[in-house]
């Protein structure tokens, strides 16, 4: 293991404060708030899950147990209403960049994700006024990556959200 996934690691496996968020930042822990723009997003997703697809349910920064050493814990995790909590019953998994967890989730929960199996990956950069949506998932990474902007709407989990 490279001393950046170890560091990874460390900080996945961190008890922060409710409503802080631990991430690896170069050759440095950061823990930070979350940004007001950050929830903002998670809740008008995990809301339209709630309310337009009640055959889905949410978690949000809650460890998922099959995403790696020590289970990450996505800014929001969508699954099937029923199923356990586990990376092989994730539909999709969504991470909101802030400025300390941008290596993080472009580079290494990208790796991790897919190596996961998780169908599919969204990533929204509230600062670079864009989404990232990766699919098809290997152990090689995801095979198909789409990125637009804010104001175009989404399609995860068999869903349409409109992130902006």
């Amino acid at each position: 293991m490279s001393p950046r996934s170890e560091l990874v690691e460390v900080a996945a496996s961190m008890e922060v404060p409710e409503g802080f968020r631990a991430d690896a930042k170069g050759d440095v822990i950061v823990v930070s708030p979350q940004r007001p723009e950050h929830w903002r997003i998670i809740l008008r997703i995990a809301a339209d899950i709630e309310f337009k697809a009640p055959h889905l349910r949410t978690t949000s920064d809650v460890k998922i147990p099959g995403t790696g050493q020590n289970d990450k814990a996505p800014d929001i995790g969508i699954f099937p209403a029923d199923a356990e909590l586990h990376s092989s019953n994730a539909l999709a998994f969504v991470e909101v960049v802030s400025a300390s967890s941008r290596e993080t989730d472009y580079a290494d929960k990208t790796e991790i994700y897919a190596t996961a199996g998780v169908p599919e990956y969204l990533i929204v950069d509230p600062a670079r006024d864009r989404w990232t949506l990766h699919t098809a998932p290997s152990g090689d990474g995801y095979s198909t990556t789409v990125t637009k902007s804010l104001d175009t709407p989404v399609h995860i989990a068999g869903q349409q959200f409109q992130l902006s």
